[in-house]
């Protein structure tokens, strides 16, 4: 690459964050449901035409905005297994989503749009291999710390990959069930409480003892 091209996909880049933290702005303070495009090219200081080069929907652009999460959590989770002793790797693992989700309300918010069938047509393929290559990579971290907890002996032989999908869907719904609580202005738990009880759940049945018990019955 000439440093010509160099210095242009550098600018792209750069334009690229600019609009996204003038959109996480826009997002934060109107909601998604308040915010347009318009908006966020205002406050990005562009034309709404420019916005529309980077991302193709405001839902495009608000999906792209879960990706430095990610990024973050890949790192963050890589370093758990590097310094963390094998027991607490899965629960300090956990401990990192629930709090960016407690930190960050748009961010589950994101998520559940994600789920919804109309939406993939609205994202580029762009913000979609990030944010689906983020999301495995989470899901990869958790399944290595089920995998480290089986070598030694503190968990029973599971497919550590299964264990990492049910893990990631109990943390969706938890977030679903504290928003729809609190939505509904019903007390409950916090998602802390909430969360820590789910994982408590899938690291008891991950217990050898349980594996043992199972065989028994069986």
């Amino acid at each position: 690459m000439t440093n010509a091209q160099e210095r242009k996909a550098q600018e792209r880049q750069a334009r690229r964050r600019r609009i996204q933290e003038a959109a996480r702005t826009v997002f934060a303070e109107r909601g998604y449901g308040g915010a347009s495009i318009e908006l966020i090219a205002r406050a990005a200081q562009l034309s709404v035409g420019a916005i529309y080069l980077y991302f193709r929907s405001k839902e495009d652009l608000y999906v792209s905005l879960i990706e430095d999460a990610l990024t973050v959590f890949d790192v963050e989770m890589g370093q758990v297994r590097e310094h963390t002793e094998v027991g607490k790797r899965l629960h300090d693992t956990w401990a990192i989503l629930v709090r960016w989700a407690e930190r960050d309300a748009e961010g589950p918010r994101i998520l559940r749009l994600l789920a919804q069938p109309a939406v993939r047509p609205q994202l580029s393929d762009e913000v979609v291999a990030a944010v689906s290559s983020g999301i495995a990579r989470i899901q990869d971290h958790i399944g290595a710390c089920v995998a480290d907890g089986i070598h030694a002996n503190l968990y029973r032989q599971v497919n550590a990959r299964e264990i990492a999908d049910l893990a990631w869907s109990v943390l969706l719904g938890s977030l679903d069930a504290a928003e729809m609580y609190s939505n509904l202005t019903m007390q409950a738990d916090g998602l802390q409480a909430r969360s820590d009880r789910a994982l408590l759940l899938i690291e008891n049945a991950l217990a050898p003892a349980v594996g043992n018990a199972l065989r028994a019955v069986a």
